[in-house]
């Protein structure tokens, strides 16, 4: 079986009081086995995204299964966007 790269845009939801905690939800986000890279970058407006570059296993239901587990680190994690995929 081979692998794939996954390029994802993360944006995390404003929570009601305060800003988002985009340095600790990167921060588990890096310590994830499948993620190689893992940046908070500029969006607009002040906003931020969080940049994961993972290699994942080809198979059904393995991106959807790493996609939800991003979504379940945090409630304010919001938008998952796969920006580039290849193979390795």
């Amino acid at each position: 079986m081979g692998h794939v790269v996954v390029k994802y845009k993360v944006t995390i939801d404003q929570p009601e009081e305060g800003r988002p905690d985009y340095e600790g939800i990167a921060s588990v986000i890096s310590s994830m086995e499948e993620v190689q890279a893992c940046e908070i970058k500029p969006l607009a407006f002040g906003m931020m995204f969080i940049e994961v570059q993972a290699v994942l296993g080809e198979g059904e239901g393995i991106v959807d299964g790493f996609e939800d587990s991003v979504r379940k680190i945090d409630d304010n994690v919001g938008q998952i966007e796969a920006l580039e995929m290849g193979r390795l």
